[in-house]
């Protein structure tokens, strides 16, 4: 189960945080936008309060927000929240409006680390 903190009226808006974060670092952002916007501000897969997925994949993550989220939402997803958003847009492209990707790269670590 996905821990989500909802805010807002409006066009929905699921935000994904980063690596070894939480929702909470959208806390100020969220409450901003919820003057326009019905914001979703998730735990992602084992953080904050949602537990991890098995198997911990970017595509079991993926198929988990889809089965939770609204049918149809835009997503914003900062670093390894926008590989998760990318993950899902490509796997439920009739689910996503519109997609905002924040400091993500098509891998997480560069070739450059042994």
């Amino acid at each position: 189960m996905l821990h989500t903190e909802i805010s807002g009226t409006g066009p929905d808006l699921v935000l994904l945080h980063g690596w070894g974060l939480h929702a909470g670092i959208w806390r100020d952002l969220a409450r901003d936008l919820a003057a326009d916007f019905r914001v979703h501000a998730v735990d992602l897969p084992g953080y904050g309060a949602t537990p991890a997925c098995v198997p911990y994949t970017l595509e079991q993550i993926a198929a988990e927000l889809a089965r939770a989220l609204p049918s149809c939402c835009m997503v914003c997803g900062w670093s390894l929240g926008g590989q998760v958003a990318l993950a899902w847009a490509a796997s439920a492209p009739h689910q996503i409006r519109r997609l905002a990707l924040i400091a993500t790269t098509p891998g997480f670590a560069g070739p450059w680390i042994a």
